[in-house]
């Protein structure tokens, strides 16, 4: 008789994509960081914008 020995993997739970990579991870991060520093930014500077600031 033959038995099926278990393979390397027996008794571990399968496991998906492992996800994006640390890179794109920071990238994100700081790209988030960004968007927030750039809206705070503009509504710290008030909203005179437009054609009459150009006078």
């Amino acid at each position: 008789m033959t038995e099926n020995a278990p393979g390397p993997t027996a008794g571990k739970a399968a496991q998906g994509h492992p996800g994006p990579p640390r890179w794109a991870k920071m990238l994100a991060i700081g790209a988030v960081v960004a968007v927030i520093v750039i809206v705070a930014a503009m509504l710290l500077a008030g909203g005179g914008h437009g054609p009459g600031m150009h006078g």
